[in-house]
């Protein structure tokens, strides 16, 4: 008897250990395993399944196209965050875009609004894509 309470006891300290070790972090599923997830900055960047960080952050804006995922380089505005990313992105002249094919992996990066555009449209994505500033982290 004592025996089987030990085994009881020790699978249920084992049990705690383990939930309080695991780390919940809040992320923004994508397609094909890719997700966006907080740095310790608590800036956003792209993750793949397993936790290979793609981009690093900071990210303005993305969206969602299929199995596509594309966006603005940078810092989100002050304005957005003020309204919970409802307003639309409005990039400036020096803004760099990227596009992230999940089906294929390939990203491409540091883009000017015409490359972007162009990689868009050869993605078979709508243009123009809106593009919108991810939720504060908690």
């Amino acid at each position: 008897m004592l025996l089987r309470w030990n085994t009881i006891l020790g699978s249920l300290a084992l049990m705690l250990a383990a939930c309080a070790m695991s780390a919940q972090t809040a992320v923004v599923a994508l397609p094909n395993g890719y997700y966006l997830q907080p740095d310790s900055k608590r800036e956003t960047q792209l993750v793949k399944r397993g936790g290979k960080v793609v981009m690093r952050g900071p990210i303005a804006a993305y969206a969602v196209s299929a199995t596509i995922v594309a966006g603005a380089e940078g810092a989100p505005s002050a304005e957005s965050r003020s309204y919970t990313n409802d307003l639309p992105f409005e990039g400036k002249a020096e803004t760099r875009y990227f596009v992230l094919d999940t089906n294929s992996g390939k990203l491409d990066s540091n883009l000017d609004a015409a490359s972007w555009e162009q990689r868009l449209k050869a993605l078979g994505v709508a243009t123009p894509l809106r593009i919108y500033a991810p939720l504060k982290w908690p």
